[in-house]
């Protein structure tokens, strides 16, 4: 190890017979080159593979759209009937329609209505039985 530490420490052959003595030898020059062949085909490989990712992922994004404007047409479709079924509600909610319903089963009002008051259980008013067709004026629909 020494002999090599040695060596590259020493000064560098001045003459051809200073090289051979200390076991040197002529190199030759390198005369062909990297061939530029497969470096063109990696590159255009590179390149094919590029373009053809971006043309899937282009038709994929573009279905991707088609199946989102689909989906808004469908949301704004449902919200629309939802709307409708709201109103059909209130309608059949409201109290002149309660009240024309119970009439046409057959349920009277009741003449003189009584109230409970909750703070104290105090009845007020003096409730009376309703009996048919003594206060009902007409039934419209």
């Amino acid at each position: 190890m020494s002999s090599m530490v040695a060596r590259a420490l020493s000064p560098a052959p001045r003459t051809l017979d200073e090289a051979k003595a200390a076991g040197l030898r002529l190199v030759r020059p390198v005369r062909s080159r990297a061939r530029k062949a497969p470096f063109v085909v990696v590159v255009m490989s590179v390149l094919g593979a590029g373009l053809v990712g971006l043309v899937l992922m282009s038709t994929v994004l573009q279905a991707q759209s088609f199946e989102s404007a689909r989906l808004d047409r469908e949301a704004a479709a449902l919200e629309t009937r939802q709307q409708s079924i709201a109103r059909e509600v209130d309608r059949l909610q409201s109290p002149a329609n309660v009240a024309s319903r119970a009439i046409a089963i057959g349920m009277v009002p009741p003449a003189n209505p009584a109230f409970l008051r909750l703070s104290d259980g105090k009845l007020l008013g003096k409730p009376q039985a309703a009996e048919r067709g003594s206060n009902i004026r007409s039934v419209t629909r």
